[in-house]
């Protein structure tokens, strides 16, 4: 298992303006978020609008992604599905291609969670790389108690788990308290990133445009620093709130990466809202309130 903590980028998928797939675009947004000092990269998960991605699609991208990333950071890969046939055939292809890890959620909608450990098992049997458990009920539609996630954990092989099931940090409490050698990871456009890191994540996963402002923050609590990391955190949360609405926070993330310059459009694909000249508007103002010009943004952390 490689060492899985760490600020990690969820890495969107570019499409053109015409709604084609952008590999030019896909291979320079890996590039920043490396060049944005990221621990690793999640792929192919709901941000990356993976169900609008036909299966020669999924693989172009993830062959950029990979080769882009190699011998430079790690790259996990989303492989969740609606049954363990098709799971473990994703985490096949995406160990093939050498990615380092498979995230992999409950399948949707499933009505007895007790039923989990067995299908997180019989997706681990055979899988060439380990496996991380994703607790996502926003996009499953299951919840899923810290006892039965433990008993996951156990039968996927794994003590890695990204929880997306709000509110975040008391679940991260009850995890760790249960089995303190648990990695958890925070998400949820890192909204909650500062109580999660204070509970005890390891890291958070997430696709918040500037990755370098949460990797300040984890390493500041890291380091000792609250004060430090609470400042660093609240002079950009508007920003991450801003990012991180319901429904529309996608087209919103993919225009602060476009003004970043790591891709080149910021059309989203399929029912995925579009950002429209309102919001694009109120967007620029964050910016100047916060005295940030996204193209030219450096983070500059206070000794």
């Amino acid at each position: 298992m490689i060492d899985m903590r760490g600020t990690w980028f969820v890495v969107p998928t570019p499409f053109t303006d015409s709604g084609e797939l952008d590999l030019s675009s896909q291979a320079r947004l890996i590039e920043s978020a490396i060049d944005w000092g990221v621990d690793g990269l999640t792929v192919l998960g709901v941000m990356s609008e993976v169900t609008s991605l036909s299966d020669a699609e999924r693989r172009a991208a993830l062959e950029v992604i990979i080769e882009t990333a190699r011998g430079k950071v790690p790259v996990a890969v989303g492989c969740s599905g609606a049954s363990t046939h098709l799971v473990r055939a994703r985490v096949a292809a995406a160990a093939a291609l050498g990615a380092a890890a498979a995230m992999v959620s409950a399948p949707q909608l499933v009505r007895n969670v007790d039923s989990l450990p067995g299908f997180y098992s019989a997706v681990a049997a055979d899988a060439a790389i380990p496996l991380i458990v994703q607790d996502e009920p926003a996009a499953t539609g299951v919840l899923v108690p810290v006892s039965v996630l433990r008993r996951c954990l156990q039968a996927a092989n794994t003590s890695v788990i990204k929880l997306e099931d709000p509110p975040t940090p008391p679940k991260i409490s009850a995890l760790l308290a249960a089995d303190p050698s648990l990695r958890v990871f925070g998400g949820l456009g890192g909204v909650s990133a500062l109580s999660e890191l204070s509970r005890g994540a390891c890291g958070t996963m997430t696709g918040f445009a500037f990755p370098e402002v949460l990797r300040a923050v984890r390493e500041a609590v890291e380091a000792g620093q609250p004060v430090e990391a609470g400042r660093m955190f609240e002079a950009y949360l508007p920003l991450i709130q801003f990012e991180a609405q319901p429904v529309i926070g996608l087209a919103i993330r993919k225009e602060v990466l476009r003004r970043r310059g790591a891709i080149e459009s910021a059309a989203t694909r399929g029912v995925s809202p579009h950002i429209d000249p309102r919001l694009a508007t109120e967007l620029t103002e964050i910016f100047d309130r916060l005295a940030v010009d996204p193209a030219q943004f450096r983070l500059t952390v206070s000794a």
